[in-house]
């Protein structure tokens, strides 16, 4: 969902799941962010379209961003650009959510902290192995592509479950290279793949080999061998032959098992994950002074959300300015299903702000809602 200009102004709250190893980035690029922000004034873009898995490149970029799949964007860009295809959800929105529901404002302490250690991922599930082996009918090869593993010329074959049910299709096949005029030679084996696992391929879900076909030991002037087949035997019977290939080989040949990727590390939600922050601003603020306001936390499930550990927040603002404390816990210690509780909140706004329309953000440290306003520096 993408907002107008009139709307962006509003107080929003924007749903977007955050990436811990990102979160610990310590500098905001302002720069970039104002370019993008100047790109989205524009108008409406179209969303980039990955992994349509139609060439070797495609393939390539997959392979790379399910490697990565743990190391996305930086928190700051991340909120920052939170209005760009997420929910979006105005104040008041969800008539569940009641009042205040302590009396007054828990007011700010002043209690800054440093970027929290990333938490320990979620132990993987083991992947499942029982089913039965593949057929080579029920296996198609709908793409290839160059490996991109430093010094190494092989290929990347991606193969689809193009069968009813599940299977699993494991172990090493015995590959041989052929070229014209050249002898064939048999590849050797090698160890699973570092972002490989064995695991059974429900229909329609892809599985990989990967020939590699190492420089290590070129020496200047040697011409390498060329191979322009793959004549693959599947473990359980039946073969599959690559044509069209270009495999420069200057050491031999080896290929890895059969694999599945393995899927990035998973964290733990906070408690705050859910929660729904909503700055109430001032319209003006004096640059170098203090900004005081305040922000209602709501929770919007049928459960309590519990305030331990006490968490962190963050409060940044479009002029240059980050900030990490603990939320005050010595009065509230959990949010009530449905509930309210408004913190005062303080940031310093630096005499050398630019005047004029800015905007502050508000979020608990980890995934969850990001909280927005504007004001205007005098």
């Amino acid at each position: 969902m993408f907002l107008s200009v009139n709307t962006l102004f509003k107080t929003t709250v924007t749903t977007r799941d955050v990436d811990y190893q990102a979160q610990k980035k310590e500098s905001i690029n302002l720069d970039r962010w104002r370019r993008l922000k100047r790109k989205w004034f524009r108008g409406r873009r179209e969303r980039p379209r990955y992994l349509k898995k139609q060439s070797p490149e495609s393939l390539s970029e997959w392979h790379m961003m399910r490697r990565s799949s743990f190391a996305i964007a930086l928190l700051v860009l991340t909120i920052i650009l939170a209005s760009c295809g997420t929910a979006i959800a105005r104040e008041k929105s969800n008539p569940n959510v009641g009042t205040a529901q302590v009396a007054g404002l828990v007011p700010w302490i002043d209690s800054p902290s440093p970027v929290p250690p990333i938490p320990s991922p979620i132990p993987a599930a083991k992947p499942q192995t029982s089913a039965p082996p593949c057929k080579a009918a029920d296996l198609a090869l709908v793409n290839w592509g160059p490996s991109q593993l430093t010094g190494d010329h092989g290929i990347i074959l991606e193969l689809r479950n193009i069968g009813s049910a599940t299977c699993l299709l494991s172990g090493t096949p015995k590959v041989i290279a052929k070229g014209t005029g050249v002898p064939d030679i048999t590849a050797a084996n090698r160890p699973m793949i570092f972002f490989g696992q064995e695991a059974d391929t429900t229909p329609g879900k892809p599985v990989f080999l990967f020939v590699g076909v190492s420089a290590a030991c070129a020496i200047p002037g040697q011409n390498p061998t060329i191979y322009n087949t793959l004549d693959i035997y599947y473990p359980m019977g039946g073969e599959l032959v690559v044509h069209g290939l270009n495999l420069d080989s200057y050491c031999g040949m080896a290929t890895t098992p059969f694999y599945s990727v393995k899927p990035g590390p998973q964290y733990p939600n906070p408690p705050t994950t859910n929660l729904v922050p909503t700055l109430k601003l001032p319209a003006t603020v004096k640059a170098g002074t203090t900004l005081t306001y305040e922000v209602d936390i709501s929770n919007p499930q049928s459960n309590p959300a519990e305030l331990s550990p006490c968490p962190i927040y963050m409060e940044y603002s479009s002029f240059k300015t980050k900030l990490l404390y603990h939320l005050n816990c010595s009065a509230v210690h959990s949010i009530a299903p449905y509930g309210t509780v408004r913190y005062q909140m303080k940031m310093a706004i630096p005499a050398s702000a630019p005047l004029g329309e800015a905007s502050i953000y508000w979020v608990f440290f980890g995934p969850g809602n990001v909280g927005s306003n504007h004001l205007v520096i005098k």
